[in-house]
């Protein structure tokens, strides 16, 4: 494989964003890197009150890669793609399953995301 993904994150989905920030941030101690109304990012875990990609409520991983369509011609030669690309406000996505059936997601991050750096 000539594109490699390297891990980027984890989404929680959560009810309450500003309780989870309030806890992660005066309870664990961690930093805010990026906000948005609907998602604030740590170092490599991120809380958000949208709608998961996947439906339900559970974490989404998610690994980053450079050139999206490049992975995606790559991976969808080694297995079904569960989730076809998507262009969002944050990037472009599309999602695998991995051997235990839970989806992946593979990442190239928009230029101008919607979220801010602190």
């Amino acid at each position: 494989m000539t594109t490699a993904a390297k891990f980027g994150f984890i989404v929680e989905y959560v009810q309450d964003i500003d309780a989870s920030v309030n806890f992660y941030t005066q309870v664990l101690g961690l930093q805010v890197q990026r906000r948005h109304p609907t998602f604030v990012q740590f170092e490599t875990f991120a809380v958000a009150s949208d709608a998961p990609m996947g439906g339900g409520d559970r974490c989404e991983l998610y690994w980053l890669v450079d050139d999206i369509e490049q992975a995606l011609g790559e991976i969808s030669a080694r297995t079904e793609v569960t989730l076809p690309l998507r262009a969002l406000p944050f990037g472009q996505v599309f999602g695998v399953r991995d051997p235990d059936g839970r989806e992946r997601y593979l990442l190239q991050l928009a230029k101008h995301r919607p979220s801010v750096a602190e």
